[in-house]
């Protein structure tokens, strides 16, 4: 008999209508609660795991009681159904293997896949992601992502060389994981260089904003992960032997701004400071140098796009001083004002 055909029987009982047959079938369903109830004591005083069958015989049991009598007024026979009905309803929900619930959900859930992109030729191949990201993957380098892909999270996994053009999605963050370097962007273009046989592995941001952090091997795991963040024209250096992770200016800095407004920027006896500062802002470095040690100087020249470190040789000749990279900033040392740059 199905769910739906009991209710409406059990119903039919409450309100008194059931015909004999149906009622000598709720009796002989009633007689079976009570054995089970002599069997594991009172029913109607049991506990939360007999809730489902202690609702049911209460039920029946007052409203049995009340047939005898002929006295069950009809809003409360409609209360008895309503609460019967959900007390089936939990008795069918509680009463279900908890075990058995996972393995239905499990199986419920789809099975992941994974896409795997290997770049066999000799030129470098562009694909686009899910979420409309674009990816330049060198020769000989690998790229997979599975179908969870933009769901609850961007991830992909490379071994060897790409450069990565993320769509921003503020919601959604991207993860690119390179052996034991993970990088998480938000939306920005960087380049990553992990070749399997390698020593080292490097992280070149382009555009955007990077946090780049070490994701130990499970033999490493008591060694803690360091979080860099990476702005343009900054890279991190990862020793994969001696498990070292350095952040340092990019080889070539080139120019975040603009070219037009770049083509601004003439200075005219100009103080060190405005080009210095002015050199930060386009190149989007840190240069430290001592401002009251070079109150003096000025210098009329313009600034270049292209060549940061020629630059800084032609300032640093002029005012008699040098310049060394430290890390991820440039420091400036010495003295001298002797003469103009024109």
């Amino acid at each position: 008999m199905e769910q739906t055909d009991f209710q409406k029987i059990l119903r039919k009982y409450l309100q008194g209508g059931a015909s004999p047959k149906e009622k000598e079938m709720i009796d002989a369903w009633y007689a079976s609660l009570e054995k089970d109830a002599h069997l594991h004591g009172d029913t109607e005083e049991s506990g939360s795991e007999d809730f489902g069958w202690g609702s049911i015989y209460a039920h029946v049991k007052n409203s049995r009681n009340k047939n005898k009598q002929r006295k069950l007024l009809p809003w409360y026979s409609a209360g008895i159904a309503a609460s019967l009905i959900m007390a089936i309803v939990s008795l069918i929900f509680f009463s279900k293997d908890n075990s058995e619930i996972i393995r239905q959900t499990e199986a419920n859930e789809p099975t992941l896949t994974w896409k795997n992109i290997v770049n066999t030729t000799n030129l470098t191949q562009v694909i686009a992601l899910p979420d409309s990201s674009k990816v330049a993957i060198e020769p000989e380098s690998k790229l997979k992502f599975s179908s969870a892909f933009n769901k609850a999270k961007r991830e992909v996994y490379l071994e060897g060389e790409a450069f990565f053009q993320v769509t921003h999605n503020a919601k959604v963050p991207f993860f690119v994981h390179a052996n034991e370097v993970t990088t998480k962007v938000l939306g920005t273009s960087f380049i990553i260089k992990a070749i399997k046989h390698e020593r080292e592995i490097t992280v070149v941001v382009k555009t955007g904003k990077v946090s780049v952090f070490t994701t130990p091997k499970k033999e490493e795991k008591s060694l803690a992960a360091r979080e860099i963040i990476l702005t343009p024209n900054q890279q991190i250096i990862y020793d994969k032997k001696e498990k070292e992770i350095s952040k340092v200016l990019v080889k070539k800095p080139l120019a975040i701004l603009p070219e037009e407004e770049i083509k601004r920027m003439r200075f005219e006896e100009a103080t060190v400071t405005e080009i210095f500062k002015a050199l930060e802002k386009v190149y989007g470095v840190e240069i430290d140098f001592d401002e009251a040690l070079f109150s003096t100087c000025r210098l009329t020249t313009v600034i270049s796009k292209d060549d940061l470190y020629g630059r800084l040789d032609i300032i640093c000749n002029v005012i008699g001083t040098s310049y060394t990279l430290h890390e991820d900033r440039i420091v400036i040392s010495g003295a001298g004002c002797k003469t103009k740059m024109q």
